[in-house]
C-alpha cells in the first residue's frame, strides 16, 4: 500500500489555516438492542416515527421514544446472511401518506441484488403487508460485492447507488449499472413497473445503460440530500489509500458525473491504463487516507444539519468513519470553497449509518453498541484551527500516482 500526503495537502489547491470555533458533536443512545443495524429514515407523513433497516431483513420502528418489539417488515428468509448480503436501505414513497408504498434494497443468498416495491398492512400502520411485494430491479452478482443506497429526490425520481460488485472496471463500464448512481421513475404500475426518465443523460447514448444518472463509483455508503436546497453529498468508500466526500449542487448537478474511480482513489491515480484526461473527472471536495490516526478506513455518509434545535449547526455536513470513530463536519467557507474540522473523541465505534427525523434532527446507529443515538450539538467554546481548503470545482493534478 502506497503512503499519500495528508488529504489537506492537495496540489493545486489552495490551503490556509483559519480559526473558527466548531460544534462539538454527541450521541445520545435512546434505543438499545438492535441487530446489525444498517440505516435509518422517516417516512415523512408526519407521524414522526423513525424506521432502521437491519442488516439481517428486518426493518424495526422507534415510535414515541421507544423501539416496537414487532417489526414493520421481515425479509430474512429473503436476504442473505453475511458480510455481503443484506438488506442495505430503504426508502419511502415521497406521497406514502397517501399511497403507502415504501421500497427496500438488499442483496438475497446468491448475491442479486434487488429492488422491491412494498405496501403498508391496510389494519396496521406499523405494519408491512408482505404479500404486496413486487420485484422492480433484479442484479446478479459476482462474488464479494458491495453495497447499495436509495432514496428519493426533489424531483420524485428514486436514486440508486450500487456498489462496484467486487469487480473495479465495472465504474467505468456503461454497459453495467454497477458502480453508478441511478436515477429511475417508479410510479408505474405495470411490468418492469419502472420508466427511466426521458432527461436522463445517457437515454440516447447506446454505449451507456439508459438508468445511468452518473458514474464512476466505487461503494457509496452513504449518501444524501440537503432536504433544504437539493444538494447531493456522497461518501464514497475507498479501497488501498483514500476515502472521500463527493459534493454536487443539487441532484441535477450529478447529471453525467463521473467521479473517477478506478481511474482515481480520490485524488490520487488507481491506474493509468484506459482512462480519460483527468478533466473528464469530478473529483472529491474533502478526502482522507487510510490512517488510524489522522482518518480511518472506511467513510460513513451523513446528512446535512437541518433541524431548528441546534442553530449553531445549520448547514453543516456530519460524516464519521467507521473503523476510527473519527466524525468530521463540513461546512462551505463563504469563499467557494470548504471549511473542514475532525472530531477525534467521543463517538461511538462501528457506526453504519446516520439518518434525519421529518424535522431535520439527525441521529445514527453503531454495530458495534448495536444502539439507535440522537445526535446532539454544544456552542462553539473556543478556537480551534481548521484547513480551509479551496474550492475543488475545477479539476486538478492528483497528490500522487500509483
Amino acid at each position: 500500500m502506497k503512503s499519500y500526503l495528508p488529504v489537506f495537502i492537495l496540489l493545486s489547491l489552495c490551503c490556509t489555516l483559519r480559526s473558527l470555533a466548531q460544534p462539538a458533536i454527541s450521541f445520545n443512545p435512546i434505543a438499545t438492542g438492535l441487530l446489525k443495524p444498517l440505516e435509518i429514515k422517516n417516512a415523512g407523513d408526519g407521524s414522526k416515527r423513525l424506521f432502521i433497516a437491519e442488516q439481517g431483513g428486518l426493518i424495526r420502528i422507534y415510535k414515541n421514544g421507544a423501539l416496537l418489539s414487532s417489526p414493520f417488515l421481515d425479509i430474512s428468509k429473503l436476504v442473505g446472511a453475511g458480510q455481503f448480503k443484506g438488506l442495505w436501505s430503504i426508502a419511502f414513497s415521497p406521497n406514502f401518506a397517501n399511497d403507502q408504498t415504501f421500497f427496500v434494497f438488499y442483496t438475497d443468498r446468491n448475491y442479486n441484488t434487488a429492488l422491491a416495491r412494498y405496501k403498508v398492512s391496510k389494519t396496521n400502520p406499523d405494519s408491512a403487508d408482505k404479500n404486496s411485494a413486487i420485484i422492480i430491479l433484479n442484479y446478479p452478482q459476482s462474488g464479494g460485492g458491495h453495497f447499495g443506497n436509495i432514496a428519493f429526490g426533489n424531483d420524485q425520481n428514486l436514486y440508486i447507488s450500487l456498489g462496484a460488485g467486487g469487480n473495479n472496471r465495472f465504474s467505468q463500464n456503461g454497459k453495467t449499472d454497477f458502480g453508478k448512481m441511478l436515477r429511475i421513475n417508479v410510479k408505474v404500475n405495470v411490468p418492469p413497473y419502472y420508466s427511466v426518465p426521458t432527461d436522463n443523460p445517457f437515454i440516447k447514448d447506446t454505449s451507456v445503460l439508459p438508468e445511468i444518472w452518473a458514474q464512476g463509483l466505487r461503494n457509496a455508503w452513504r449518501w444524501s440530500f440537503d432536504k433544504t436546497n437539493g444538494d447531493m453529498w456522497i461518501a464514497d468508500v475507498g479501497q488501498d489509500s483514500m476515502e472521500e466526500v463527493d459534493y454536487r449542487t443539487t441532484a441535477q448537478g450529478l447529471l453525467g458525473s463521473n467521479f473517477g474511480w478506478d481511474c482515481y482513489e480520490g485524488t490520487s491515480f488507481f491506474r493509468k491504463a484506459d482512462c480519460n484526461n483527468q478533466n473528464s473527472y469530478v473529483f472529491p471536495i474533502f478526502e482522507y487516507p487510510h490512517s488510524s490516526l489522522t482518518g480511518g478506513q472506511c467513510i460513513i455518509g451523513g446528512y446535512v444539519y437541518r433541524g431548528s434545535a441546534y442553530p449553531f449547526l445549520q448547514g453543516y455536513y456530519i460524516c464519521a468513519d467507521f473503523i476510527a470513530a473519527h466524525l468530521w463536519e463540513i461546512l462551505p467557507n463563504g469563499s467557494g470553497g470548504w471549511n473542514v474540522y475532525e472530531q477525534l473523541t467521543k463517538v461511538p465505534k462501528s457506526i453504519t449509518s446516520f439518518g434525519e427525523d421529518e424535522d431535520g434532527e439527525l441521529y445514527a446507529v453503531s454495530n458495534g453498541t448495536k444502539t439507535l443515538y440522537s445526535l446532539q450539538a454544544t456552542p462553539p467554546s473556543s478556537q480551534q484551527k481548521i484547513p480551509s481548503v479551496a474550492a475543488n470545482t475545477k479539476k486538478h493534478s492528483p497528490v500522487g500516482t500509483r
